[in-house]
């Protein structure tokens, strides 16, 4: 899976904060549209999923994914702070992608496996 460029991480006990560029180049881009393109929300829960499991050590499966909601497109060439906040007792990350201004798209991953 093609991954954004990891700027900045910053660990605190359960949460994760890291600033993420993401390339114009990215293979994502090509076609999702083709006069004004934007990442699509599969690949921002794809990257949300991959940088949980990185962080908090979770298994492979997903049981649910709840409170999806994508605010604002993301375009290429920006920097984005993506935030994971873990929540032990349900196997669970809730994460935001947002700038200094507004969130672009948050949501709820449940874990089926915790290792």
């Amino acid at each position: 899976m093609e991954l954004p460029t990891v700027l900045h991480r910053q660990v605190a006990d359960d949460r994760v904060s890291m600033r993420l560029e993401i390339h114009p180049d990215l293979a994502w881009f090509s076609g999702h549209f083709p006069k004004r393109p934007i990442l699509p929300g599969v690949v921002q829960i794809a990257w949300a999923v991959h940088f949980s499991r990185e962080s908090f050590a979770y298994g492979v499966e997903i049981y649910s994914l709840d409170q999806i909601k994508f605010k604002r497109p993301i375009s290429p060439g920006r920097q984005v702070t993506l935030l994971l906040a873990r929540h032990p007792a349900d196997n669970a990350v809730s994460f935001e992608y947002r700038d200094e201004r507004a969130s672009f798209a948050s949501g709820r991953l449940t874990f089926s496996i915790s290792v």
